[in-house]
C-alpha cells in the first residue's frame, strides 16, 4: 500500500472531514444477495407468477447486460408494487445475520468520522453503530451541517416508501429540491469521501464522482477508494483524474481482510477484529437511484428530530418516545384494547403514551391537547368513519402532518373500521395493519392489534436512539 496516501487518508479522518461511502460489498460480506442476484430472484418470482414471457426475457436481458436499474424496474412492473416490495424486503432482511466485520470496522471510526453514506437498505450499519448514530432516509436541507448520521441513499428496510429503483426518481427525490442540491453541494465541496465495499467492475464510484463534480463546482476535495489489486490501467487513470487516491491491497488470502485493517488503523489504539473480512471484489452495485417508491412496512422517521451528539461526548440514555393518540370518542373501546396491547412497550420504558382521556377535571381541554400534540414524537391516527367526520380529528391530522413535513414527528394511521380514508391528506402514508384491512374486519381483532403493535415497536426502536 502507498504509505503517503494512507497518511493523507489518516489526516482527513483526524480532521473530522471524512465521509465513508459504503457499497453493496459491505452487505455481501454477510452473505446477503448482490443486487444482480436480487434481480434474478425477482425474475424467478415473476416467472412463477406466470408473467408474460416477453417481460421475463426483457428482465433477463437487462440482467445479462448489467443494467440493474432497468432490470429491477421491469420486475416491479411485472410483479406489481406490493409483491415486488414484499419480495425485496424478504430477501434483504438481515434479521438473524451477524453484522459483518467490515461494518464493525466502519463503526469503529465514529469518534472522528463525519458521516456514512450507503446505497444498502439493510440494517447492518445501524446495528454496527448500535443505534448511537441517527439513520436518515429522507435528508433535510441542513444535512451538510450535521454530523454522526447514516444517510441511506436508497432507503431502508421495512420503509418501502423510501425505496427508489430508477435514476429519475433519485434525481427528483434527492436533487429535485434546490435546497437539498445546495446542501449536498456543500457536503461534497468540504469533505473527502472514502469508498468502501466497491469492486473492480463497479461503476457506482464513477457515477457518484460525476455527481460530486457537478455539485462541487468542478473542484472536489481529495477522495479515496479501497480496492483489491488488479485495477485495470484505464480505470485507475479515470479514478485518479477524478481526484480519487487508490489504496490498493494484495488480498492474498482472498478474504479482503486488509480493508478492515486499513480502517481500524486510522484510529490510534483500535485493535483489529479477529476475523476481519470485506466484500468480494466484483459485487454488483445497487441501481444508482435513491429513496422513494412504494409503501413502508414501518413508517419512516423524521430526518432530524434532534441534534446529533458530538463525537466523544457522553450520551444520556434515550428518553421514551412520546406517543399521541388521535381518535374519535366512538372508538374509545378499541383505543383501550390497543393500549393494553402496547403495555409491554410502556413497561419497558420505550414509550410515554397520552390521549385526551387523561385530561383531568377543570383542565383546559384544547390547550392540553395542543401541548401534547406539539410535544409528540409519534402520532397515531385511529382511523374510522367517525374519526374522519370529526372536526377535532381533522385539525389534529392537519397539525400532525405539518409536524411530519417539518421532520418533527412520525405519523402512523391505524385502520380501525372501514372508511374512505384513501382520499385523505394522510393517504400517502403507510397504514397499519399493513394489508389495509381494518382491525374490525379481521376474524380475530386481537391478532390485528398485535400486528399493529409490532409495527409500532419497529418505529419506536428506530426513533428512540435519537431522543435525549
Amino acid at each position: 500500500m502507498d504509505e503517503e496516501i494512507l497518511e493523507q487518508l489518516r489526516e482527513r479522518y483526524t480532521s473530522g472531514n471524512l465521509i465513508v461511502f459504503a457499497g453493496a460489498g459491505v452487505s455481501a460480506a454477510a452473505g446477503m444477495p448482490t443486487w444482480k442476484q436480487l434481480a434474478e430472484k425477482l425474475r424467478d418470482r415473476a416467472r412463477r407468477r406466470s408473467a408474460d414471457p416477453a417481460v421475463i426475457d426483457e428482465i433477463q436481458q437487462y440482467i445479462s447486460s448489467n443494467q440493474l436499474i432497468n432490470a429491477l424496474s421491469a420486475a416491479r412492473l411485472a410483479l406489481g408494487p406490493q409483491d415486488f416490495n414484499w419480495t425485496v424486503d424478504k430477501e434483504l432482511d438481515d434479521t438473524g445475520r451477524d453484522v459483518p466485520e467490515l461494518a464493525r470496522a466502519i463503526a469503529a471510526l465514529k469518534p472522528k468520522l463525519k458521516a456514512v453514506l450507503t446505497t444498502n437498505i439493510d440494517r447492518f450499519l445501524e446495528r454496527a453503530f448500535q443505534g448511537e448514530w441517527r439513520m436518515i432516509d429522507r435528508p433535510a436541507g441542513d444535512v451538510a451541517m450535521d454530523r454522526c448520521f447514516i444517510l441511506k441513499l436508497h432507503g431502508t428496510l421495512r420503509a418501502w416508501d423510501t425505496w427508489v429503483f430508477s435514476r429519475d426518481q433519485y434525481d427528483r427525490a434527492i436533487f429535485g429540491s434546490p435546497l437539498l442540491q445546495d446542501a449536498f453541494g456543500a457536503l461534497y465541496r468540504t469533505h473527502s469521501i472514502l469508498f468502501v465495499g466497491f469492486g473492480l467492475a463497479d461503476d457506482n464510484i464513477d457515477q457518484t464522482l460525476a455527481r460530486v463534480r457537478a455539485l462541487s463546482g468542478g473542484q472536489p476535495p481529495m477522495h479515496f477508494a479501497l480496492l483489491p489489486k488488479g485495477v485495470p490501467p484505464f480505470r485507475r487513470r479515470l479514478l485518479e483524474e477524478s481526484g480519487v487516491r487508490l489504496i490498493v491491497y494484495e488480498n492474498q488470502a482472498g478474504d479482503h481482510a486488509e480493508v478492515a485493517q486499513v480502517l481500524l488503523g486510522l484510529e490510534p489504539g483500535a485493535a483489529p477484529p479477529p476475523h476481519a473480512a470485506a466484500p468480494p471484489p466484483d459485487v454488483a452495485a445497487p441501481p444508482r437511484a435513491a429513496p422513494r417508491a412504494a409503501q413502508p412496512s414501518s413508517p419512516t422517521l423524521p430526518s432530524s428530530p434532534v441534534a446529533p451528539h458530538a463525537p466523544g461526548a457522553t450520551t444520556a440514555a434515550p428518553r421514551p418516545v412520546r406517543v399521541f393518540f388521535s381518535y374519535a370518542s366512538r372508538d374509545e373501546e378499541l383505543l383501550a384494547r390497543l393500549e393494553a396491547h402496547m403495555t409491554p412497550l410502556r413497561r419497558e420504558g420505550l414509550i410515554a403514551p397520552w390521549h385526551s382521556g387523561e385530561i383531568g377535571a377543570g383542565e383546559d381541554t384544547a390547550r392540553a391537547i395542543g401541548e401534547q400534540l406539539e410535544a409528540a414524537d409519534l402520532v397515531l391516527l385511529l382511523v374510522s368513519a367517525s374519526y374522519l367526520a370529526s372536526e377535532q380529528g381533522d385539525a389534529q391530522v392537519a397539525r400532525a402532518m405539518d409536524r411530519r413535513a417539518a421532520g418533527q414527528a412520525v405519523v402512523v394511521p391505524i385502520l380501525l373500521r372501514p372508511c374512505d380514508w384513501e382520499t385523505t391528506r394522510f393517504a400517502e402514508l403507510q397504514a397499519v395493519p399493513r394489508d389495509k384491512k381494518p382491525v374490525t374486519r379481521w376474524p380475530d381483532e386481537d391478532e390485528a392489534l398485535l400486528q399493529v403493535v409490532r409495527e409500532i415497536r419497529a418505529v419506536v426502536t428506530k426513533l428512540r436512539p435519537s431522543l435525549r
